[in-house]
């Protein structure tokens, strides 16, 4: 358990950021330890996967990552995922950071990862320890994002976003107490103290810094902290992952023939509040397309709409909800 001791200034200051290569990372833990790692969407993502990574694990030797990975089962080494500096990472920038990590941080996270690991092939071992393994590993981690993640980056860029934005708009409407309520057991609070449900020990006592707050598709059943940094980043699972696996088919027939297969398939994509582009992405149709059904939604009053920045934000009306009390997707 570790147990985050906030300040006022703490909690004026909680953000929100995603990283696409902490998405990665948390795919190869699961690839790693299997074992572990037995169920949730990282294995249902990796089974529709397994034909391309088994290609590249026979053009490449990624067994220095993967062992890396699985040497423990509390931690990895923190170079591999440095904290975007804005809302959302860019995996240039990310891979690029860790690149430039400084040796002596890479050997010495790497050698606490060895410590105490009797079995290892020797010339995994030697890689490990080179001076030149971050370099390396980062190969290696951006070989696994062209295979894993980059072909549906953007359908994963807009779940975590859909995340962010519902919890805060639950930060602003109930403060911390709401943005945390449905993230227990896993992430708790209690006045000022937040434990996070992990199997190291820690009191940690924040300068006012706040803490940044990092939705993953890939880290349920578990959370995630990284500690050294500051801000710390607290990892948690994304809502709606569910929704990455969807089969938009099978809709109830009254619904549909009330407003049509493809109203129907948007008015339950919009569950959480989400905008055109990122509906044509999930449903795999033009903006255009979308934009126009959207009219005729909003029209009707099924759907609202707001802006937010750059994006006009659609969301579900109670005549929505209501509309689709009775509809069950197969």
């Amino acid at each position: 358990m570790i147990e985050f001791v906030l300040s006022l200034a703490d909690i004026l200051r909680f953000r929100f950021t995603i990283s696409p290569i902490g998405e990665v990372v948390r795919l190869l833990r699961a690839l790693a330890n299997p074992d572990v790692f037995a169920q949730g969407a990282h294995t249902a993502w990796l089974k529709e996967r397994r034909h391309a990574v088994e290609r590249l694990q026979r053009e490449h030797d990624v067994r220095p990552l993967l062992f890396l990975l699985s040497a423990r089962s509390d931690y990895y080494p923190d170079f591999f995922t440095p904290t975007p500096p804005g809302p959302v990472g860019d995996i240039d920038a990310e891979l690029g950071a860790i690149r430039a990590a400084h040796r002596s941080e890479v050997s010495a996270e790497i050698a606490f990862c060895l410590r105490n690991v009797t079995q290892i092939e020797s010339d995994v071992e030697r890689q490990l320890r080179s001076p030149d393994a971050g370099e390396r590993l980062a190969d290696l981690l951006a070989a696994f994002w062209e295979v894993l993640v980059a072909p549906s980056w953007s359908r994963l860029r807009d779940l975590l976003e859909r995340d962010v934005l519902y919890r805060s708009g639950l930060l602003a409407r109930g403060g911390l107490a709401s943005l945390f309520a449905d993230l227990a057991p896993l992430i708790t609070l209690e006045d000022r103290r937040l434990r996070v449900d992990l199997s190291t020990k820690a009191n940690v006592t924040l300068d006012g810094s706040g803490v940044c707050l990092m939705p993953s598709a890939f880290t349920w059943p578990y959370a995630a902290a990284m500690l050294h940094e500051r801000p710390p980043t607290l990892t948690y699972p994304s809502r709606g992952v569910a929704s990455l696996f969807w089969d938009p088919g099978g809709r109830d027939a009254a619904i549909t023939k009330l407003i049509g297969s493809t109203r129907t398939e948007i008015l339950e994509a919009i569950g959480e509040p989400t905008h055109t582009s990122a509906l044509a992405r999930q449903l795999n149709r033009s903006p255009g397309n979308i934009a126009d059904h959207l009219r005729v939604l909003l029209d009707c009053g099924l759907v609202a709409r707001a802006r937010l920045g750059r994006h006009v934000i659609y969301s579900r009306t109670a005549l929505g909800e209501a509309l689709l009390a009775g509809a069950e997707p197969r």
